[in-house]
């Protein structure tokens, strides 16, 4: 999402309109849900999918039609029927997707130059579109971050599901009345995760992560623990030289998790001293309580404060009496998760 409203900033600032498509409402089954988006540029480049195959093919030929007409569309696609089997869209759903014409105008530019702002600091945001069809096509009455700023023009219920869900979910939204959309997408960064240690344990929750959606970074200095076999679905596999150097070079984000799970307790504690020195939110490292004692006193006789190794989560994970490594992988991303969500 963050390269996608980067693409659509760069065009406006560059003073060339671009065209975003979002799933508005998705039903039955679909390659894509509610609030997924491609931004299609005037010269052709694409960014982002609203489900890839026939359908986002589709899609793009009305976005050539958008940037001509100068006006929104909202496109119905029914994978349902016998010609959408012909056509190769086997899916069985149906979906609304709203195709935005967005000019290179002020307001716009400083939308999505705040939504990038927000998405950077780490803080959670929302994106309030709300738009009304008539036989001309689609009428953008407000794109929006503040749900009290509804046009005049929009019921007061569909005010009231706006205020109420506020941006809280992780889910996007719509709701619909008198032929009045509102669609609120939350524009939040998933959460970056930076594992150290690429073994069993390691590998599994890398994995699991992905699989919900976190931003996952694994760092190991064993170049053959670091395939893309056996980590499938991660950011970046980084081999480094020395755990005493690991974060070197590296962001490290203010909503960061760094999840400490070398293959043993020395590194642990060198890895353990680095990241307490960085600005991560979350700081869990594997181990029972004999061995966090340990490390924590050498930490202390390091000159680390009592504060500063309170920030630990140790042993890491949610207690589900967990003992493969793939089980415990799920305690570690349950608790993982559920950090996340108190961010909310």
């Amino acid at each position: 999402m963050r390269n996608l409203l980067q693409f659509i900033h760069s065009e406006l600032q560059n003073d060339r309109p671009v065209v975003s498509a979002v799933i508005v409402s998705s039903s039955g089954s679909t390659p894509r849900s509610t609030g997924s988006r491609m931004a299609v540029g005037k010269d052709g480049r694409t960014l982002g999918s609203v489900g890839g195959g026939p359908g986002e093919a589709m899609v793009q030929r009305h976005a050539y039609k958008v940037y001509q007409e100068k006006r929104s569309h909202l496109l119905t696609l029914d994978l349902t029927g016998k010609d959408a089997a012909d056509a190769g869209m086997i899916c069985g759903g149906k979906q609304e997707i709203l195709i935005e014409y967005i000019p290179p105008l002020p307001e716009n530019l400083q939308l999505f130059a705040q939504l990038l702002e927000s998405w950077d600091a780490g803080q959670g945001s929302a994106l309030y579109t709300v738009f009304r069809q008539d036989i001309h096509g689609v009428e953008i009455l407000v794109r929006t971050q503040d749900s009290q700023a509804l046009p005049d023009s929009v019921p007061q219920s569909l005010r009231q599901v706006a205020v109420s869900w506020g941006g809280k979910s992780r889910l996007p939204r719509f709701s619909q009345e008198d032929g009045i959309t509102v669609l609120m997408e939350p524009i939040r960064s998933p959460g970056a995760v930076i594992i150290v240690g690429a073994g069993h344990v390691g590998q599994a929750t890398a994995t699991l992560c992905s699989m919900v959606g976190f931003i996952t970074t694994v760092l190991d200095d064993r170049a053959d623990f670091l395939t893309e076999h056996s980590l499938p679905g991660v950011h970046q596999r980084l081999q480094v030289d020395r755990f005493e150097t690991c974060f070197q070079g590296l962001q490290i984000p203010t909503d960061a998790c760094i999840v400490i799970l070398t293959r043993g307790h020395v590194h642990d504690k060198t890895v353990l001293a680095q990241a307490l020195q960085t600005p991560a939110d979350y700081i869990g490292m594997i181990g029972s309580t004999k061995k966090r004692d340990a490390i924590y006193s050498g930490l202390r006789e390091q000159g680390f404060e009592q504060w500063e190794l309170d920030r630990v989560h140790c042993p890491i994970g949610v207690s589900i009496g967990a003992d493969t490594p793939q089980e415990i992988a799920v305690s570690i991303v349950a608790e993982l998760i559920q950090e996340r969500a108190k961010r909310k």
